[in-house]
């Protein structure tokens, strides 16, 4: 195994890692075509999903540990990954803040796909979760966390979404956001009548609904015969979903709260509905 081991945090080793923080900002990305993940966890996901690992960044006291996670996640036909072995001071310099968890990883961006590409073949259940203008970073993360354990079949994301490989995206998704099939939208409203077409009841998720999630939840159902298929649409937090967007849904569900109480965190809110609605 390729292990370099370096003393400076200018070595050329290191350029991908360099200024990570500064690096990962919206529309400042160094790395093209490239994304970093961070904690082991999220680097064995990375493994898991076939992710071409680039290079690994590690402590000098995680360096066992650092080699016994390469030899487990290659796979055959994976190329092996440098892992680079500096001090914590050196690591914290490239890096610019301290990594407590004490590993990064660069890895290439697996290609995103289509919104066709995410719809279920016709005849067959199929569960997904639409995401409209949602920046947050944690929020993204723990949607695609959602969409994994509810066991969506993918994410469309609208086009003014963050990016859900951003690196504390990542982090917070678990390395779901590599599990989960996910694709951008060019065309917003025309995407989510191509979910209509195909078969798919769109529920929007909104504090506005006409109907409590439980009834809605029901009446999908009961639906007969042919396959259960529904889009679970969520906006950003504040702003909610859109005019225009909810004259797409076929239901407007809310969740009844107790009084002084209007509204959840939008992945809160998309795990109830994905949970009703699975």
């Amino acid at each position: 195994m390729d292990i370099m081991h370096i003393t400076s945090p200018d070595d050329p080793h290191v350029e991908h890692f360099r200024a990570v923080r500064d690096r990962d900002a919206l529309g400042t990305d160094g790395r093209p075509g490239l994304f970093v993940g961070e904690s082991p966890l999220v680097i064995e996901a990375m493994f898991a999903a076939g992710t071409e690992v680039l290079s690994l960044l590690t402590a000098a006291r995680n360096e066992q540990r650092a080699v016994d996670m390469v030899r487990a996640g290659l796979r055959p036909g994976m190329a092996e990954p440098m892992v680079v072995v500096a001090p914590d001071e050196v690591l914290d310099a490239i890096v610019g803040f301290n990594i407590h968890r004490g590993f990064l990883a660069v890895g290439r961006r697996p290609r995103m796909l289509t919104p066709a590409e995410i719809v279920a073949p016709a005849g067959t259940d199929s569960l997904l979760l639409c995401v409209e203008e949602v920046n947050n970073i944690d929020n993204i993360g723990q949607l695609f966390r959602n969409a994994a354990a509810f066991g969506c079949g993918g994410v469309l994301l609208s086009p003014g979404c963050h990016d859900p490989l951003y690196r504390k995206s990542v982090r917070v998704s678990c390395g779901c956001v590599l599990k989960v099939p996910s694709a951008r939208s060019a065309a917003w409203a025309d995407d989510l009548r191509a979910l209509r077409d195909a078969g798919y009841a769109i529920v929007a998720a909104t504090g506005r609904g006409s109907r409590p999630l439980a009834d809605v939840a029901c009446a999908l159902g009961a639906r007969v015969p042919g396959a259960r298929r529904t889009a679970v649409l969520v906006g950003a937090e504040f702003a909610g979903l859109r005019e225009a967007t909810l004259a797409l849904a076929d239901h407007r569900a809310r969740i009844p709260m107790a009084p002084g109480v209007d509204s959840l965190n939008v992945a809160v809110a998309a795990a109830v509905f994905l949970d009703r609605l699975r």
